[in-house]
């Protein structure tokens, strides 16, 4: 605490005015200014200039939508955009399995920028910047250490996983900033306005993804058990109440409404696949937070402290419940505790939560996004070990706050590099590591120097040349049919899109029903065909049903323009991320033909 005691007596010093005494308050975090302006620099430049990818379509999409009905309609009168075929929607074909703040924050972005790439992106932005400073000011004023609180922002800002996050118009950001306001208002939740700010960051945290609540359940159980969360306990068992009336109808309603959750979600047949599922999370989490540096560097620092007759090893950590020491000094102060307890807890929830909804498969593919507020958590852990790790040397804080920024010796990755398909088998059962192509990347952080040399640099893979193609050759109404990528497809071209719905889809009468123009159901008169390779059949049929049909119908054909098929345009996750030049850090699993757009002509038209 010596940081906050140091700044009290400046201000109370006699003849320094509480103006003075607060400009050099705040010149003392001048560290990290320099971090938070490396952060905005990594996230906002260029912001808009790579097309959104496909789940980035869908928020956009939809978005826009909210504009002219007020709600997230999947039909705007053009399109029918959903990516689940219809799972997701209600009879009046509004999507209902995803809360919607997400939408709502991309709406009134467009209100304001207009409908256009930055916009869509821009409040993510925001949100994920202020992350960095919500982590620096919250373990700022609860430790009281200024070198604490650099080094977790410092974690965030350096993290490419976290800077790929923060740069997307999905949930992702806004959940980390989230998380960190939820972890302040429940430490500071000693009265009835706290508690309210605890109830909202919680609503707000399941609204923007379902899984939001597994922080709010940690750390309510660990206000049952832990003793210097005695006071929070009251608070919750009155937030409760209120979080269950403002979350839980949503999953009713959506339940009832439409079957994406249940075509979303799956559930473990054995215990096995669940143990299995368990360790692909465990796997997705290490690979990307400095969490396996964090064990390690907490078990040697304990191992090497000087023992202390008479007091059981396990009470050095118990801060300020110890048995009062002269000679040995607890490790970790009671804050600090509380703070790992509950990072610890709601990162094994998120790891609970996912395991049990989702595949090993799903989650080999997903990575962190449904639990990207791991990444702030994990930066808070990794930030108040080493700094006490340390011992109060800066030259050996530092030099451990590189090695966890700059290296991977802190993640998974390292020490699975061995293994370089990453596949490991455990009987009947398996999962799957990411282990990148090259040994350097293995060890070192050079995604973080790819990523900014990209920030100067356009990435345009098939979405922007196949939008770009249609902007500049198809004529205003002319039906489009397109396999995959619908929504950012049409967030950028505006084109009708045709074979929206197949009989199969669930939502198919009640849109015959709502008397959807005939275009939606089939090939009625389409233009253009943008067919993607990597997904031969993804919304149900395949290229020659498309070709066949038109044909039949007397349509003419004609190959107008192929491209490289990069399967994902902007993706999220650091594992698939495609960077300007084409290249991976980590193995492409499979590679496909080039995609093409093609031209169809009608008799007589």
């Amino acid at each position: 605490m010596q940081d906050k005691v140091s700044e009290s007596v400046a201000i109370r010093k006699h003849g320094t005015s509480v103006f003075s005494a607060s400009l050099s308050q705040l010149r003392s975090h001048w560290p990290f200014a320099i971090v938070a302006v490396i952060g905005a620099v990594f996230i906002f430049t260029n912001l808009g200039s790579d097309y959104l990818w496909e789940d980035e379509g869908d928020t956009a999409a939809l978005a826009s939508n909210i504009l002219k009905f007020g709600v997230p309609k999947a039909w705007d009168g053009a399109a029918f955009l959903d990516s689940d075929h219809g799972a997701r929607l209600n009879g009046d074909l509004v999507m209902v399995t995803h809360p919607w703040v997400q939408y709502y924050l991309t709406a009134a972005s467009f209100l304001i920028f207009g409908q256009n790439t930055f916009a869509a992106r821009f409040p993510f932005a925001i949100a994920g910047w202020m992350s960095i400073l919500l982590v620096y000011l919250f373990v700022w004023r609860l430790l009281g250490n200024r070198r604490t609180a650099f080094s977790a922002a410092a974690l965030l800002v350096f993290s490419v996983q976290f800077l790929l996050y923060a740069r997307q118009c999905r949930y992702c950001a806004l959940n980390m900033l989230l998380v960190v306001w939820l972890f302040w208002s429940f430490f500071k939740m000693k009265s009835a306005r706290n508690c309210v700010w605890f109830v909202l960051a919680s609503v707000f945290l399941f609204h923007s993804h379902p899984y939001g609540l597994a922080p709010v359940a940690a750390l309510g159980a660990l206000s049952l058990i832990y003793r210097p969360f005695a006071t929070q306990r009251r608070w919750v068992l009155f937030a409760a109440p209120a979080i269950a009336v403002l979350t839980l109808p949503w999953l009713a309603l959506s339940s009832l409404s439409s079957s994406g959750s249940a075509l979303n979600t799956t559930a473990a047949q054995s215990l096995g696949e669940f143990i299995e599922r368990c360790t692909q999370a465990f796997i997705e989490c290490t690979s990307v937070t400095p969490l396996i540096g964090s064990l390690i560097l907490i078990l040697a620092a304990l191992l090497m402290r000087p023992k202390q007759k008479g007091v059981p090893g396990e009470q050095i950590l118990q801060g300020a419940t110890a048995i009062p020491s002269t000679n040995v000094p607890a490790f970790l102060e009671t804050n600090e505790i509380s703070i790992l307890l509950g990072a610890f807890a709601s990162i094994l929830l998120y790891a609970l939560a996912t395991a049990i909804t989702q595949s090993s498969d799903s989650l080999w593919l997903a990575g962190m996004r449904y639990a990207s507020p791991a990444l702030p958590l994990a930066a808070m852990v990794a930030a108040i070990i080493l700094v006490k790790a340390s011992r109060g040397n800066a030259l050996i804080c530092l030099s451990l706050l590189v090695v966890f920024a700059f290296t991977k010796l802190a993640q998974l990755t390292p020490w699975v590099s061995g293994n370089p398909s990453g596949l490991i088998h455990f009987g009947k059962y398996s999962v799957g590591a990411h282990v990148p192509a090259k040994i350097v990347d293995r060890f070192l952080g050079t995604g973080l120097f790819i990523y900014v040399r990209d920030l100067g640099r356009e990435n345009p893979g098939t979405v922007a040349k196949s939008c770009k193609f249609l902007r500049e050759n198809a004529k205003p109404g002319d039906v489009l049919i397109v396999n995959y990528g619908m929504e950012p497809t049409y967030f950028y071209t505006r084109l009708p899109q045709a074979m929206g719905i197949l009989r199969a889809y669930p939502v198919y009468q009640r849109a015959r029903e709502l008397k959807l123009p005939e275009y939606v159901f089939g090939v009625d008169h389409a233009r253009w065909i943008v067919w993607r390779s990597a997904w031969e059949t993804g919304p149900g049929y395949a290229i020659n049903d498309v070709l066949r049909e038109l044909t039949e119908r007397g349509g003419r054909i004609a190959t107008v323009m192929e491209m490289e098929e990069t399967v994902w345009e902007n993706r999220e996750d650091i594992h698939f991320h495609r960077f300007s030049d084409g290249s991976y850090l980590f193995p492409r699993t499979q590679t496909f033909p080039p995609s093409r757009v093609a031209r169809v002509d009608w008799p007589n038209e």
